[in-house]
C-alpha cells in the first residue's frame, strides 16, 4: 500500500514538474517571438503556458504587453487590471489602460485611469505623452495641452509633440497659439505635407488667408494628397480675398476629382453668382437639377437667378416647385438670400 502511495505521488510529481517545464517553454519561446515583434506567435504561445500555469504574474504581464502592442486591446485590458490589483501604482499599466479605454466607449474609465496616473505625479516624457493621447482622444484638449506640454521638456526635438498641441488649441479656437505650434512643428518637420494642410486650414479659420494660400501650395508642392477637400479649402481662402477667379481655379480642381459632388457644384455656382454671372450660375444648377429633379435647394436657389436679373414668373415657377417639396424654404423668402 505504502509503495503504491509513493507510486502516486511519484507521479503526481512528474507530471507537475513536467506542466512546469512545457509552460516555460512555452513562455521562453512567446519570448523569442516577442524580441521579433512576431506579437501574434507571441500571444498565442503565452496563452497555452497561462492556461498551464494560470497564476504565474510573469507569465500575465508579458501576455498583456504582447496584447497591448498587437492592439488586441480587449484582451489586454483585463490582464493589466488583474495585475494593476496587486501593484496599484504602476504609471505604466495606468496610462496603458487610460489609453485603451479612450479609444473605447467607456471614455470615463480613460479618465478614471488617467486621474489615478496623474495623482503620482509622472515625471516620465512618455507617459505624459500617453496621457496626453488619452485626454485628445476622449476631445479633453485643455488637459491634452497641458500634458503634451509637459512631456515636450522631456523631447524638446519630437516633431509630434507641437503638432499634436496645435491640434488641440485649434479645437478650442485658439489659432493665435495654434499657429505658434504648427510653425514649430514644421520647424522640427518641414517636408510634412500633412502638417502643412492642416497649418494651412488653421490660417484660414484664423481670417489670415494669404497666409493659408502660401501654405496650401507648399502642401501641394510637398505631395500632399490631392482631394476634393484640399482644393475646396484651398477655393475658400480665395473668396474670402474674393478672388473669384481664383477661387474657380480651384474648384474646377476640386471638380475634377468629383464632377457631381453636390457641395462642390453649389460653390462654382454661387461664385457665378457673386459675379454676376446667373446665366452660367442656372446651368450649373440645372446639370444638378438633372441629376436629383426632387432637389428643393437647387430649384429654390434656380429660382433666386431668375428672381435677380428681374425674371419674377419664372423665378416664381421654381419657388412653387421648391416650396411644395420642402415647405421650409419658404422662411427664405424673408430672410436675406444666398444668391
Amino acid at each position: 500500500m505504502k509503495r503504491q502511495i509513493v507510486l502516486i505521488c511519484f507521479i503526481f510529481l512528474c507530471l507537475n514538474i513536467t506542466k512546469a517545464q512545457t509552460a516555460n517553454e512555452f513562455y521562453s519561446n512567446a519570448l523569442t517571438y516577442k524580441a521579433k515583434e512576431n506579437y501574434t506567435e507571441a500571444a498565442r504561445l503565452l496563452s497555452k503556458a497561462l492556461a498551464l500555469d494560470p497564476t504565474n504574474i510573469d507569465i500575465k504581464k508579458e501576455l498583456a504587453d504582447v496584447q497591448y502592442n498587437k492592439r488586441s486591446y480587449y484582451e489586454a485590458i483585463p490582464l493589466y487590471e488583474e495585475i494593476l490589483n496587486g501593484d496599484e501604482k504602476n504609471l505604466i499599466y495606468l496610462a496603458r489602460l487610460s489609453a485603451m479605454y479612450s479609444m473605447s466607449p467607456k471614455k470615463m474609465k480613460s479618465v478614471e485611469y488617467a486621474d489615478r496616473a496623474l495623482k503620482l505625479k509622472p515625471t516620465d516624457g512618455e507617459i505624459n505623452k500617453m496621457l496626453a493621447r488619452s485626454f485628445l482622444e476622449i476631445q479633453h484638449y485643455t488637459r491634452a495641452i497641458k500634458l503634451y506640454q509637459e512631456a515636450e521638456k522631456s523631447f524638446p526635438t519630437d516633431n509630434d509633440i507641437p503638432f499634436k498641441i496645435a491640434f488641440c488649441y485649434a479645437q478650442i479656437a485658439d489659432y493665435s497659439s495654434a499657429m505658434k505650434y504648427y510653425k514649430r512643428a514644421l520647424e522640427l518637420d518641414p517636408e510634412n505635407a500633412t502638417k502643412l494642410y492642416e497649418a494651412a486650414n488653421n490660417a484660414s479659420d484664423a481670417g489670415n488667408y494669404k497666409h493659408a494660400l502660401e501654405l496650401y501650395q507648399s502642401a501641394e508642392e510637398k505631395g500632399y494628397f490631392k482631394t476634393t477637400g484640399f482644393y475646396a479649402n484651398w477655393a475658400n481662402a480665395y473668396i474670402e480675398l474674393k478672388d473669384f477667379n481664383a477661387a474657380l481655379v480651384y474648384y474646377a480642381k476640386a471638380k475634377e476629382l468629383a464632377p457631381y459632388d453636390r457641395q462642390i457644384n453649389f460653390a462654382i455656382a454661387d461664385i457665378y453668382s457673386q459675379q454676376g454671372d446667373y446665366k452660367t450660375c442656372r446651368e450649373i444648377l440645372e446639370q444638378m437639377l438633372e441629376l436629383n429633379p426632387n432637389d428643393a435647394e437647387v430649384m429654390y436657389t434656380i429660382g433666386m437667378s431668375y428672381y435677380k436679373v428681374g425674371k419674377t414668373s419664372k423665378a416664381e415657377a421654381y419657388f412653387s416647385k421648391a416650396f411644395e417639396l420642402d415647405p421650409s424654404l419658404k422662411s427664405l423668402r424673408v430672410a436675406k438670400p444666398t444668391f
